[in-house]
């Protein structure tokens, strides 16, 4: 039985693995998903993934077939697991008119060694509440990668996943999901509220950012061009950005180049963000970022965003840290395939740009409509940090530059925060355990870790909500246990640093006092 359907929306040359068809088309098929349950929870259990980012690995082998409905089965077999079905089993669990509009939409085409069988020629997962449809990495056929400078990239990569967890909930306004791919940023800023732009370079982005509006019944636009330049003059509550950022070696794929050092499409990201981010607007971009002898990453970003972002204030939350022989090794093994040489000229390129080490993780920019003169803040990041996180340490950081912030700091009672963990190292000296030195640290989603001088870490340790700063600081040094140049503000300056980073907590002042 031929179940195929050409596609008559796109010229041959530009001939796409799935139809934009009708809508009633797009309504039955996600109607029989939902109906099925194929949703995030259950095909993770199904595969006995942790999360939606271990599909790739997952092995069809540990589903437990008696568990599920032999509908949801073939489900996952077929838009999961990309694997070849018989048409007949197909039908018989799903139905005819299913299949049919499966079909219609270029969701299900032809096997092409196995006659009377079915394959599906894209991915399609469940992902943040929707149904996602975007390239395979490997093909069935040279046919399915004819394009494959050009794959549209995953929705459930883990990158793609941190950018949808810190994406802010703002029902009114503009968004722009930049570098866009699948479009699932879009769907989601369309989905709180706002009137979102899903942006990409390749008309293959495009093309599936529209199918995925149309298969969750979505309402975006999705544009075509070189990151902010098909939406110039336009500005947005919202952007955010999940760039490609790996060097170019050779075998050009746009969703994975970012330039010569993999740093490019990131530098041009910042640099344009201030044109199109308005006041009170936040940018989020997750990427690798390179730490060089020059300068931190976030330090360099801050400077890409130029004059005109003066007064953006700027927090980098960090998962992960690599080494650039490890950044390396994950390049050869992934892309050159253990190209020694290859490997070499990678090694030599980061080596004459002072790179020091790799950090992964989430920038997240916030345009306050004055000058911000603190250079960018760098937490760690756990998986579990939101965009709520980063809205406490940005609301403090506006805090101290109020004029009033000595004065009020001065006569607050911070205290510790209930997750400190301090780490005393002790040495032996002149015969005795003597402590050397000391770390605070939190279990906080977004936190830094402080590793103060010892006379410092116990000044922290006195501040349990009970007494101001300022009592604080004269106990301290009447009693001899500070040095003697040491000033009230430049101990308020310490403690702002500690609540900035989460060691300390404190409640935020009376509304009156937020005016200026």
């Amino acid at each position: 039985m031929k179940l195929a359907i050409e596609s008559t929306d796109v010229a041959p040359h530009e001939a796409m693995p799935i139809r934009i068809g009708s809508a009633a088309e797009f309504t039955r098929v996600r109607e029989f998903l939902r109906a099925v349950g194929f949703h995030e929870h259950l095909v993770l259990a199904t595969l006995k993934v942790a999360d939606l980012s271990g599909l790739p690995e997952a092995d069809s082998n540990n589903i437990h077939r008696a568990a599920i409905s032999p509908a949801l089965l073939s489900v996952i077999e077929l838009l999961v697991m990309g694997e070849t079905i018989p048409a007949d089993r197909l039908i018989a669990s799903c139905g005819e008119m299913v299949v049919r509009d499966f079909a219609a939409l270029g969701l299900i085409r032809d096997a092409p060694l196995r006659a009377g069988s079915v394959v599906c020629p894209v991915w399609v997962y469940p992902v943040d509440g929707f149904y996602i449809v975007s390239d395979r990495r490997t093909g069935l056929d040279e046919d399915t990668l004819h394009h494959k400078s050009e794959l549209v990239f995953p929705a459930h990569d883990s990158g793609a996943l941190r950018m949808l967890q810190l994406l802010p909930a703002i029902n009114d306004g503009d968004g722009l999901d930049l570098c866009g791919g699948s479009g699932v940023g879009a769907l989601h800023l369309a989905r709180g509220g706002l009137r979102a732009v899903t942006a990409d370079i390749t008309r293959r982005s495009i093309y599936f950012a529209q199918f995925n509006a149309r298969l969750n019944a979505a309402d975006i636009e999705a544009v075509c061009g070189d990151l902010y330049e098909p939406v110039r003059g336009r500005a947005f509550n919202v952007i955010c950005c999940h760039p490609p950022w790996l060097p170019s070696i050779g075998d050009a794929m746009i969703f994975r180049d970012g330039g010569e050092i993999g740093e490019d499409v990131v530098q041009r990201v910042f640099a344009g963000m201030p044109d199109h981010l308005r006041h009170g607007g936040t940018g989020i971009v997750v990427a690798l970022g390179r730490d060089g002898s020059d300068a931190a990453y976030e330090q360099r970003a801050r400077l890409w965003l130029g004059e005109r972002g003066r007064d953006c204030d700027m927090i980098l939350g960090i998962s992960k840290i690599v080494p650039v022989e490890d950044m390396i090794h994950s390049l050869c093994r992934l892309h050159v395939d253990g190209d020694t040489e290859q490997a070499k000229r990678l090694t030599a390129r980061y080596r004459e740009r002072g790179t020091e080490k790799f950090v992964y993780g989430a920038t997240v920019v916030r345009r306050t409509g004055s000058d911000v003169g603190e250079p960018p803040l760098r937490l760690r990041m756990s998986g579990a940090a939101t965009i709520q996180d980063f809205d406490r340490v940005f609301a403090f950081r506006d805090l101290r530059r109020r004029p009033y912030f000595t004065d009020w700091l001065a006569a607050a009672t911070p205290r510790l925060c209930p997750e400190l963990d301090a780490t005393v190292r002790f040495v032996v000296r002149d015969g005795a355990m003597k402590p050397a030195s000391t770390v605070l640290a939190t279990n906080r989603p977004l936190a830094g870790t402080v590793r103060p001088e010892l006379w410092i870490a116990a000044l922290v340790q006195r501040l349990e909500g009970k007494e101001t700063v300022e009592q604080t600081f004269d106990t301290a040094t009447r009693a001899g246990q500070m040095p003697a140049d040491f000033t009230l503000p430049a101990f308020v300056d310490l403690v702002g640093k500690m609540i900035e980073r989460g060691i300390l907590d404190i409640d935020p002042p009376a509304p009156q006092l937020g005016a200026d």
